[in-house]
């Protein structure tokens, strides 16, 4: 399938988006493949994001950050892109899926930038955060942990002009709404 017949099946669910899943789990592309599938799909998807593809993005981040893990090592530009793309989402709830996308491999520690996770509004993210960590259980820490990044973000500037940030992501990961989101 080609990686536009992709994104259509994982759009349309049922059966044909299961087989497209199947041809784009993380064990299928290497994490340095720039032309491998999922990739592909990430580039095509950024460029057409819809409403209703939050959860299709997220899927797809989930897998390039198992991938990366596997590998141990590496920070793609696919990565980087779903990243971007999932943060346009502006949704609180995802903000520990960037952490640990964040959190991928020691090259995504040092290159995944704060202002992603604060698309949703730094209040927002802090608030959801705040409860993750008042639920307790492991979540309760990675929470902490991504709480304590974003406040370093913000102390080091990275809110001090997130509409130019926000703008540039945009370009340079080709993010392109089709639709409100």
């Amino acid at each position: 399938m080609t990686p536009a017949a992709l994104l259509t099946a994982l759009r349309a669910g049922g059966a044909r988006a299961e087989a497209a899943r199947a041809a784009l789990g993380h064990s299928v592309a290497p994490v340095d493949a720039s032309s491998a599938p999922r990739a592909a799909v990430a580039r095509l998807l950024a460029a057409s994001l819809r409403p209703a593809d939050h959860a299709l993005t997220c899927w797809l981040l989930e897998q390039e950050i198992s991938a990366h893990e596997a590998a141990g090592r590496g920070a793609a530009e696919t990565l980087f892109t779903l990243i971007a793309a999932v943060a346009r989402y502006a949704d609180p709830d995802d903000v520990l899926l960037l952490w640990h996308a964040r959190n991928a491999t020691a090259e995504t520690r040092a290159g995944v930038d704060a202002e992603q996770a604060l698309r949703a509004g730094f209040e927002r993210v802090r608030r959801r955060l705040n409860v993750l960590m008042q639920l307790g259980g492991p979540r309760a820490t990675e929470a902490a942990c991504a709480l304590e990044w974003l406040a370093d973000g913000v102390a080091m500037g990275a809110a001090a002009d997130l509409p130019s940030y926000f703008a540039w992501a945009d370009r340079r990961f080709g993010l392109h709404v089709s639709g409100p989101t």
